[in-house]
């Protein structure tokens, strides 16, 4: 398989094949997040979700297809929280909190961000599985300009304010944060590079 082109996959036509197909996504994703992308065990995701190898390779042409359908799942699952939290932001107050809420909950297990750690672990492959990725983070950065949209059409960010190189500033804060917070096992990194985006909003006010 070249490295360009997606993994193939069955799609199952029974609802018994879909929860089959199911079960081993959920359990590789398990997996993943337990041992990491490299590590994944194959034995140990067929005994969870109770399949076999032959059940495996009809759903998926490799273990990369099963990565890659892994990785999508986890970033679906992530940006599926996402969404509707910033779709009730279009004030820095709202954002501002938000923000500050998702620092919270992180700094309680400071595990990493979902998929910053999956960035981390496929910046060598396999290419559809790291592209989703890329993929994953682009649609998180949109949902910060499209709210920082919202704010500066309500008059809160001055006319010559860009919302696309803010919200870049914003993410690179949250995951560059976010790394150095579970490096250290410590929540401080996270929470100044916050405060300093956040006062980069506030500079530009009208």
């Amino acid at each position: 398989m070249s490295a360009s082109q997606p993994a193939k996959e069955t799609t199952p036509k029974t609802r018994r094949g879909q929860a089959s197909r199911e079960r081993l996504v959920e359990a590789a994703v398990q997996s993943v997040v337990d041992h990491g992308i490299h590590q994944m065990r194959l034995d140990e995701v067929l005994t969870s979700a109770g399949s076999s190898k032959s059940q495996m390779y009809h759903y998926f042409s490799d273990r990369d297809a099963l990565v890659e359908a892994a990785v999508a799942h986890r970033c679906d699952e992530f940006l599926g929280q996402l969404g509707p939290a910033f779709e009730s932001v279009s004030a820095l107050s709202d954002l501002k909190t938000l923000l500050r809420a998702f620092a919270a909950e992180y700094a309680r297990e400071l595990k990493g961000c979902p998929i910053g750690t999956l960035a981390g672990e496929l910046s060598s492959g396999p290419e559809p599985a790291r592209q989703l990725v890329v993929e994953a983070f682009a649609a998180w950065e949109n949902h910060l300009e499209r709210a920082l949209q919202r704010i500066k059409a309500a008059g809160e960010l001055r006319a010559d304010a860009d919302t696309g190189h803010l919200a870049l500033g914003l993410l690179t804060a949250l995951e560059g944060g976010m790394f150095l917070s579970q490096v250290r096992n410590d929540p401080t990194p996270l929470e100044v590079a916050l405060d300093g985006a956040l006062d980069r909003l506030a500079s530009l006010r009208e």
